[in-house]
């Protein structure tokens, strides 16, 4: 009967619509939060705030296999393509503590749209960033690193942003040059113009995007030959870090990935 927090237990449906009706209601703005997986519990309200424009802020977590030993059934796959196939919804998978201080930001400041905050049970790492970088964050897609003359652009979301910096410095020691883009927001970059667009991926030339998540999103923004290394398939049950070297999350693959669409 008092405090800040509401206890559902299980009820992810109940959860999100009694979100809805507090924002209908006026005067509070709530979060409700539980595991990505558990947005299929979570749908119908969710669709519900987008249609109806109800400023809710949805956090998710254990956002990948990396979560472990719990399995497919606690696995999210193909749920940030769900989500990011919703109109009116604008979901965020921060890399570090600074992207989601922005996506928290762009969440309590939405007016008419819903937000998903989708969060890695796994430790990230901080990454240092420019100022323009820092501004650069809101427009949901950024360079983290610049070539003047790039080999290939990697793009990445949440915690594979730091897997895609350290294959970059891998390739670097071969001479290959590789601009590494962070996208927190997809949904928010798709907003942006193309030209903007265009700056920050460099369609000119290979594209490997890195996500430990279903690759369909991301096909509106690569040409025919880029690659996308994902996961398409359901879960295993074993440690989060033998489960992202099972589907290929590791240096070495996605060196091996960058290398394959240079040779073709």
């Amino acid at each position: 009967p008092s405090g800040n927090h509401i206890n559902y237990g299980v009820r992810e449906f109940g959860m999100s619509a009694i979100m809805n009706g507090m924002v209908l209601h006026g005067g509070i703005k709530p979060y409700g939060a539980t595991f990505l997986v558990f947005t299929d519990y979570a749908r119908n309200a969710v669709r519900l705030s987008a249609l109806m424009g109800l400023p809710n802020i949805f956090v998710y977590t254990h956002d990948s296999v990396a979560l472990g030993e719990d399995g497919p059934t606690h696995q999210p796959i193909e749920h940030l393509v769900t989500l990011r196939s919703t109109p009116n919804l604008n979901s965020w998978r921060p890399a570090d503590l600074v992207e989601t201080a922005v996506a928290w930001n762009n969440a309590v400041s939405s007016a008419t749209t819903p937000t998903c905050l989708i969060f890695s049970r796994q430790g990230t790492s901080a990454i240092e960033r420019t100022p323009e970088q820092l501004s650069s964050i809101n427009i949901g897609g950024y360079l983290l690193e610049e070539h003047e003359d790039p080999n290939i652009t990697i793009v990445a979301s949440g915690s594979e942003v730091q897997l895609a910096l350290d294959a970059a410095k891998e390739l670097e020691n071969d001479s290959i040059k590789s601009n590494i883009v962070s996208m927190p927001s997809l949904d928010k970059f798709l907003e942006m113009p193309k030209e903007y667009q265009k700056t920050i991926l460099n369609s000119d030339k290979p594209m490997l995007v890195v996500e430990c998540s279903h690759p369909n999103s991301w096909y509106k923004i690569l040409n025919r030959n880029d690659k996308v290394l994902g996961i398409e398939s359901f879960g295993e049950s074993a440690p989060g870090s033998q489960l992202m070297e099972h589907f290929g999350f590791t240096v070495s693959n996605v060196i091996k990935m960058a290398k394959s669409l240079l040779d073709d």
